[in-house]
């Protein structure tokens, strides 16, 4: 059977992709499939009667690919598969999936052929997967503000829609704050921020007051623009869609704006893109959120520690490795880069006296299970000793196997130095008492037994009697103050 030109011809026109045939080095084509017009925007007579428009259509960062192409006329391989993006005649960047084969030469001259097919959704798909990736990565790390990484990632979106201009804004106290966008400019940016919450406050605000998608296709119609149009349109902002960032008690956190300088209604690829971006806006900002709430307590807790005196730490039973505090090294006197925690170390950092005893309590734990409270004695290196009241709790496995054990140890020193101050001040007070009880109190004693004696005397002067019962009387209440002295300092004590 003969081929029929016009059979095969039509077969080449029905074919999902675009068939091609041009020379080597891609300034003429000779033949391209009516597919084209649909792909590209571009007619076939395009294509065929300009030479060179193939190369205007290639997307400047991908004009590397022109050498690919040529390189199958040089003798090396004789069909590829590249890939690489074009402009559209609407100025969207579409990525192709070019089958290339080498035809063959005559005279010099060679002739390639192809398949050309619209691979920018898969393309887009992988894209904004790469995207999303690198921007959770870069939101993992906290020193790096989250302006930085809103900023990047609707950078990367608009690398992809080119045509598209990004903003983000935060709402707080009903009102749209902290606007992040590469593109807009920033007097629009400036323009918008501070605009409350309403459903005839832009798309953005809308979007923020009602909780729903808000779709506006041309600004200078819409009447929820009315209050800002002049503003937009000023800066050439001619479509406008927006979607709240709703986090998970149903609060809305932020807007996603994507702005066109076009009227534009989105495709159902820019709706799925932007269901997306607001799905991991809310997972960078509503991470963002609990890693800096996590971080700022536990940097209190570590400054309540350090004030309190008060360390914890951690001991893998089975690998023996102990994690400390930063607050137990400072308590111990050590560098974390000059100790190593283990039991033993510990072990041999308290002191002699409390060794054994607090070995038998640890050992206790791990026998019994249960939980222990005592107190025990350091020496520092520098040879100061600090007193601490520890605990310690143990966590078993499925089959009561201890794995872990952890525990706190608070710095008394202080405490102990101060009750040893009262001690020793109470001994003192004892010891005053007893001087007064034998110092005072005896020879008090022999005076008052000496005047009752001289009262006996028979004498009958009664001055002198008199002046003896005011002495007599005078030495007992000398001695009744002396016992309360000596019982007050038996109660201190």
């Amino acid at each position: 059977m003969k081929n029929n030109p016009e059979q095969l011809y039509t077969l080449l026109q029905s074919m999902e992709g675009v068939v091609w045939q041009a020379d080597a080095g891609m300034q003429k084509f000779t033949f391209i499939s009516g597919r084209v017009q649909h792909i590209t925007g571009f007619s076939a007579e395009d294509w065929l009667n300009k030479p060179g428009f193939w190369e205007t259509r290639v997307y400047p960062e991908d004009l590397h690919v022109i050498n690919d192409y040529r390189e199958l006329k040089d003798g090396g391989v004789k069909s590829r598969t590249l890939e690489y993006r074009i402009i559209r005649a609407d100025g969207q960047v579409i990525w192709i999936k070019d089958n290339v084969s080498l035809l063959g030469c005559d005279n010099g001259i060679c002739l390639l052929g192809g398949i050309m097919l619209d691979n920018t959704v898969a393309e887009k798909l992988k894209a904004i997967e790469r995207l999303e990736r690198d921007v959770l990565k870069l939101n993992s790390d906290i020193t790096v503000p989250l302006n930085n990484v809103l900023f990047n990632y609707l950078q990367g979106l608009e690398s992809l829609f080119p045509q598209m201009q990004c903003s983000i804004h935060r709402i707080e106290n009903g009102r749209m704050v902290n606007g992040v966008s590469p593109s807009l400019p920033v007097e629009y940016m400036n323009g918008i921020t501070g605009v409350p919450v309403g459903e005839d406050e832009g798309s953005c605000g809308s979007a923020a007051a009602s909780g729903q998608q808000v779709i506006v296709s041309d600004i200078a119609t819409d009447d929820r623009w009315a209050k800002y149009r002049s503003l937009a349109l000023s800066h050439q902002l001619r479509a406008c869609w927006s979607n709240p960032v709703i986090d998970a008690d149903g609060e809305v956190m932020a807007t996603l704006a994507m702005y066109y300088q076009e009227t534009k209604t989105p495709t159902g690829e820019e709706l799925q893109v932007m269901e997306k971006a607001t799905a991991l806006l809310r997972i960078i900002m509503e991470n963002r959120g609990k890693t800096e709430i996590i971080s700022e307590t536990n940097l209190l807790m570590l400054q309540s520690q350090e004030l309190a005196h008060f360390g914890n730490w951690r001991w893998d039973v089975q690998q023996d490795i102990v994690s400390w505090s930063p607050t137990l090294y400072i308590i111990y006197g050590l560098n974390p880069q000059d100790f190593k925690a283990t039991f033993a170390g510990y072990q041999a950092l308290l002191h002699p006296e409390d060794r054994a005893r607090v070995r038998h309590i640890i050992e206790n734990v791990l026998q019994s299970g249960e939980g222990a409270e005592f107190e025990e004695k350091i020496i520092r290196p520098n040879g100061d000793i600090r007193y601490l009241r520890s605990w310690a709790k143990l966590k078993t496995d499925a089959q009561g196997a201890p794995v872990e054990m952890i525990g706190a140890c608070l710095d008394i020193t202080e405490t102990v130095i101060q009750m040893q101050a009262i001690e020793q001040q109470n001994r003192k007070l004892l010891e005053i008492a007893w001087m007064q009880s034998h110092m005072i109190r005896s020879p008090l004693t022999r005076i008052m037994a000496l005047v009752e004696l001289i009262k006996d005397a028979r004498d009958s002067d009664p001055e002198k009697g008199e002046l003896l019962n005011h002495l007599l009387t005078s030495a007992h209440e000398l001695d009744e103050q002396v016992k309360r002295i000596n019982k007050k300092a038996e109660q201190t004590n």
